[in-house]
């Protein structure tokens, strides 16, 4: 960690030692590059349209110091009741020349949490099936740390084309300190290269997308090792099979046990821009498979899995100068199979080996999110409006069908939440920002937590699937009780160092209430962060 931090703080300093002055011609990191649309796009061949008229703001940088906690049982079984987090966070784009743009960051993060317990993984909702500690006792202290790098780069070529690359790179590594234990080790690696046309007014562009993801488990007990911990290898909605750590299946504890994830996709974009208003648009598609486990005499691939992805958002925007309005709206879809492998361990000679057979789909999971936004600033000085209203519209639907032959289960579940936030914004006379930020909102949804059944009448020797109700319902209550939320947030600037940078303090609070609920215990979540930041 602290290796980490001096790089940190030597990146800060190289670049105060080479930048202008800056501080006095804008004010805002993310209020500065909202009036370039097509930065959020996954294309990088697009940095090359941040070209701001002021020169001082060919490099905007900004530095982060984070510390936040946060309490109650609203979030469900996966995360920790008891939770805090640290963070640093340094993020810049740099036009550096006539023809090219330099854009990236790096974060490192360290949570940790009280009566931790639920999925073994570290980003679950990610994964084709989960794995899942059966006794609620068994919970205890957790911890993770994360580093990310990231780095873009867009170059004009002339004739209109610009090219682009990125390349973004997250490690994290967490730990369960109570038995049942296990760590994880987890690489990330995501890269992409495009390119993008621009004529007069209009905008196309492509690019391609890779992914590669690798967690490993190591599961091990340190104390009572005559007790026997059992897990639940679940396919969707907590429906699958009971494991422990002296088996030889998903949860032993001789090895480590990787799953991989490997995705490639391609994204296209079309905008169009004419004097103050702009219209985009941005389609990707991503193929993802992997598998759990590998192929070898000393150990098993149980699992593999497959799917796609599908995102669509277009957005309009109207940049005034001293006002800026923008709609967008999206659509997301995600798709996952979950296939595990028929094996046999055959013994011929004094030589072990592992003979499969055909795969056998254990769950199917289908994901889809629309979102309708609209923004709206006005009073803008230095980039930064006097007043903003921003609305949110999210409706989200699940759809999950988990299969132990011959019993399945099936969860549908959906969640619309609307929330609107106010934001203030005043601007001293020595140049000090105050700003201040009020959020609401409400959610709710339905649905149904399982419907069981079965594909054929099973034999009476037949092994039924292990039934976590407690934790069953907790998901559901999580995913679908109707809440309230409100939040507050506070924040200082001034200019400091001849007005080269400008240093912030930022505070925040929020709380979510949910009604009518039965298993999440309390059924309220709040959060608390403080910030210190500098924009350079």
């Amino acid at each position: 960690m602290r290796k980490n931090l001096r790089t940190y703080l030597f990146t800060l300093l190289m670049l105060l030692t080479v930048m202008p002055s800056l501080a006095q011609s804008w004010l805002d990191y993310d209020h500065t590059l909202a009036s370039y649309p097509l930065l959020q796009t996954r294309n990088t061949a697009a940095l090359t349209t941040f070209n701001p008229i002021d020169s001082t703001q060919f490099l905007l940088g900004e530095a982060r110091l984070t510390t936040a906690t946060q309490h109650g049982h609203l979030e469900g079984v996966d995360v920790a009741p008891h939770n805090w987090d640290a963070q640093a966070q340094v993020r810049s784009i740099y036009r550096i020349s006539r023809c090219v743009v330099l854009r990236g960051g790096m974060d490192y993060s360290y949570s940790w949490g009280k009566q931790a317990g639920g999925s073994v993984w570290i980003y679950h909702e990610q994964m084709p099936f989960n794995i899942t500690e059966t006794d609620d006792s068994t919970r205890g202290d957790f911890s993770l740390e994360t580093y990310r790098l990231d780095g873009q780069l867009g170059v004009d070529v002339g004739h209109g084309v610009s090219i682009g690359a990125q390349f973004d790179y997250t490690t994290a590594s967490g730990a369960k300190k109570k038995d049942p234990r296990h760590v994880n080790s987890l690489m990330r690696c995501e890269t992409s290269v495009g390119a993008m046309w621009h004529l007069n007014h209009f905008s196309l562009g492509g690019n391609y997308l890779f992914s590669r993801m690798t967690e490993g488990l190591k599961f091990s007990t340190f104390g009572r090792t005559d007790l026997v911990y059992h897990y639940l290898v679940d396919h969707g909605a907590y429906f699958g099979r009971e494991e422990n750590t002296d088996g030889n299946g998903y949860t032993d504890d001789d090895n480590e046990r990787p799953l991989l994830d490997i995705s490639h996709g391609l994204a296209i974009q079309a905008a169009y821009r004419l004097e103050t208003m702009s219209w985009g648009f941005e389609a990707s598609w991503v193929h993802r498979h992997g598998h759990y486990g590998l192929e070898s005499p000393s150990m098993i691939d149980f699992n593999r899995h497959n799917g796609n992805m599908w995102d669509v958002k277009a957005w309009w925007q109207r940049d005034m100068g001293t006002s800026l309005q923008r709609v967008a709206v999206s659509y997301s879809h995600r798709g996952i199979n979950d296939y595990e492998r028929i094996y046999r361990i055959i013994t011929d000679q004094g030589v072990t080996d592992t003979r499969y057979y055909d795969d056998r789909q254990m769950g199917k999971h289908d994901y889809s999110v629309f979102n309708a936004m609209i923004d709206m600033g006005w009073g803008i000085n230095r980039q930064l409006p006097a007043w903003q209203i921003i609305a949110d519209m999210e409706h989200s639907r699940r759809m999950i069908t988990a299969s132990v032959f011959p019993f399945y289960r099936q969860q549908s579940t959906h969640l619309t939440e609307v929330k609107l936030r106010l934001m203030r914004n005043w601007i001293t006379n020595n140049d000090q920002v105050w700003s201040g930020q009020l959020l609401a909102g409400w959610a709710g949804g339905g649905g149904t937590a399982n419907h069981d059944g079965t594909y054929q009448t099973p034999s009476s020797d037949a092994a039924k699937p292990l039934d976590h109700t407690l934790y069953l319902m907790r998901q559901y209550e999580s995913l679908t009780a109707q809440r309230m939320l409100a939040g507050v947030q506070l924040r200082w600037s001034k200019p400091i160092a001849y007005a080269r940078m400008r240093l912030y303090v930022e505070a925040n609070y929020k709380y979510c209430q949910a009604f009518d609920v039965h298993y999440l215990e309390d059924g309220h979540r709040h959060q608390v962060a403080i910030s210190v930041g500098c924009l350079f």
